[in-house]
This record gives C-alpha cells, structure tokens and sequence, in this order.
C-alpha cells in the first residue's frame, strides 16, 4: 500500500505516476483532497503552473498555484493533488497574487527529491 492515496474519505486509489511540473499547463483542472474537511474539489484550474509567494512572512518558490481557494480548510496542508491516478502534489496553502484571489497554491509531487529527499512510489 505505499504508492496508495486518498482521493475521497472511502476511496483510496495506486499511483500510476507522477506529473512533472514542466508538464503542468495553465487551465488544467487538477483535484484536491483534504483530509482535515474531507472533501474533494476539482472546481478549480491551473493559474501559475510555477509561482512564488509569501505565507506567514516566508517566500516559497516553485509553487503551483489554481484559480481559487479550492475546497482547503485549515489542517488540509500537506493533502494530495492529483488527477485520476497521478499524483500532481500537495497542498501548501492560500496565496492572495495581487488580485484579491485567495489561490490554492501547491508543491509539485516531483520536486519533493530536491526540496525534502524523498519520491512519490508508483505502482
């Protein structure tokens, strides 16, 4: 079960892959779960596949951000974006680019070796 998510509170689903983000295009319509709420929203679509913004007085970079605040509620970081069986990333949080849209903003599944050592398994 180690290349396994979530994609709804009773659905679990294998990994098939795992998007680049250089293949990541504006307008698509990537799905977010979040544990914490437990609701899956796919009602957003890529605005920025790479961004940077500031959270809690900290820039991160090579962030994907979407079209709005997505189906987040506190305690969802860290949940899954993906598209039927690929794993996209996860959830960082909301960030406001100047045009008073709270955006979803996420880490792109296949940065995770350089930003924490690790890789999506799958299946």
């Amino acid at each position: 079960m180690p290349d396994d998510f979530y994609a709804t509170t009773t659905e679990i689903r294998d990994v098939a892959a795992v998007e680049p983000q250089s293949g990541i295009t504006v307008g698509e319509s990537v799905c977010v779960f979040g544990r914490s709420s437990n609701v899956r929203g796919c009602d957003t679509t890529v605005t920025f596949p790479v961004s940077s913004c500031t959270l809690n007085g900290i820039t991160y970079g090579q962030l994907t951000s979407m079209s709005g605040p997505g189906t987040i509620a506190g305690g969802d970081s860290g949940g899954g974006w993906s598209f039927n069986f690929t794993a996209y990333g996860s959830t960082t949080g909301w960030c406001n680019f100047g045009d008073n849209i709270g955006r979803a903003v996420w880490s792109a599944a296949d940065r995770y070796d350089e930003a924490i050592g690790v890789s999506v398994r799958t299946s």
